[in-house]
């Protein structure tokens, strides 16, 4: 089934399970950041750690490596079985809007951390760096995915917000 194909009615309960659960690891990453960056420092300078900043660290990685493989599973999803289609009540620029949104947040979701990998298991700041400069960008596609979800609620009263809480 192509990309674009629509889904009968909403997500499936794969998809809208690992949305959640990418939230989850991005709240993770959020908490966890300081020790990783705590941790990259200690490496490239051959200095110790304590415990909880290896926790803390690994965790990081971790975590990352599971956003990872779960926006590839739900693009897989969602190529396999298709989208919801948009509600017809939906101005075309919005719906213009919430598909650029949407392809960002997948970009920076697959990008963001296999940089991070490469920049771990490779020890390049470079690459490094590409990965950090793709947190502030995924933040403000975050805020705006978030208000879109608030907007199709309450301004264009859809059903939008129920679609990914309620399989189809």
């Amino acid at each position: 089934m192509a990309l674009s194909a629509p889904r009968t009615v909403g997500w499936s309960k794969l998809n809208i399970t690992l949305h959640w659960l990418i939230v989850l690891f991005i709240i993770v990453q959020l908490i966890d950041h300081e020790w990783m960056v705590d941790m990259w420092r200690a490496s490239r300078r051959g200095t110790a750690i304590d415990a909880t900043t290896a926790t803390w660290g690994w965790t990081h990685i971790v975590v990352g490596t599971l956003v990872l493989i779960a926006a590839a599973i739900r693009l897989w999803d969602r190529y396999r079985h298709g989208r919801p289609p948009h509600p017809e009540a939906e101005p075309n620029w919005a719906v213009w809007v919430a598909k650029i949104t949407h392809f960002l947040i997948y970009a920076i979701l697959i990008v963001m951390p296999i940089a991070g990998l490469i920049a771990w298991f490779a020890g390049s700041h470079d690459v490094g760096e590409i990965h950090t400069f793709f947190w502030t960008p995924l933040l403000i596609l975050i805020g705006l995915h978030v208000l879109g979800a608030l907007a199709h609620q309450f301004w264009f009263k859809t059903d939008v917000l129920k679609r990914i809480v309620k399989p189809a």
